[in-house]
């Protein structure tokens, strides 16, 4: 990979030029989210992904195949903590939201890596560190109520999508696919966005989501769920 690409990567932690150099060499690119669901799979397949572009969702699933807490992935960020630990295989559910552009890094040769370069282990640990909280979060959230859970993977879109600062932000989801995300059924989802939407939080347009007002739905949130 070129010195350029490198000096773009929004990268985890400080890093030597020389290890991200020998991160980037071992890089490759990947289009669309399939490879995502092999997060959990054999460890010839596990790997660490950085998000060129896009947006995405990713999440375990029930017995009766139904997502459980998704994580929600955008530009700029790292997505991989769980391919270091070692799970049984598991199929994630994986949704992409918007045209995703990744590189990945295999699992395999970051290990050999990281035998001759010990930074390589600050590299993984700083992702861990980005993808733990998030991961945690969405299985705390299974305790709180249908309201809460939408709000939140709502604000999670748009973090995702450093939407943040907007003063109106439009997001391009379907009521169906926010409910594939927080697992919830769509009459459900619909009961609820009808709701924030008579209460001036957001605005429905067919296709698409305007958040009216990101901090005040977040104090919303917070004023319900202890995080």
């Amino acid at each position: 990979m070129t010195l350029a690409l490198r000096k773009q990567i929004n990268w985890p932690c400080e890093l030597s030029e020389r290890t991200k150099a020998e991160i980037m060499d071992i890089a490759v690119d990947d289009q669309g989210i399939e490879k995502y669901s092999n997060l959990l799979a054999d460890d010839s397949e596990r790997g660490y992904f950085y998000c060129i572009d896009g947006l995405g969702t990713f999440a375990t699933t029930s017995a009766d195949n139904r997502p459980l807490a998704s994580f929600i992935f955008g530009k700029e960020m790292w997505v991989g903590a769980v391919a270091v630990e070692i799970f049984p295989k598991i199929s994630l559910y994986t949704n992409e939201l918007e045209p995703i552009n990744s590189l990945f890094f295999p699992k395999c040769e970051l290990t050999e890596l990281a035998n001759i370069n010990p930074e390589i282990y600050k590299f993984i640990y700083s992702i861990m560190r980005r993808n733990t909280p998030k991961l945690v979060q969405g299985m705390h959230l299974s305790f709180y109520g249908i309201e809460e859970r939408i709000i939140h993977f709502l604000l999670e879109l748009v973090r995702a999508k450093r939407m943040i600062d907007l003063p109106v932000i439009e997001l391009k989801i379907t009521q169906q696919q926010l409910s594939e995300i927080a697992n919830v059924s769509r009459p459900r989802v619909n009961e609820v966005l009808n709701k924030l939407a008579e209460d001036g939080y957001i605005d429905l347009v067919r296709g698409k989501m305007i958040i009216l007002d990101y901090t005040r739905l977040s104090e919303l949130l917070a004023l319900r769920v202890t995080m």
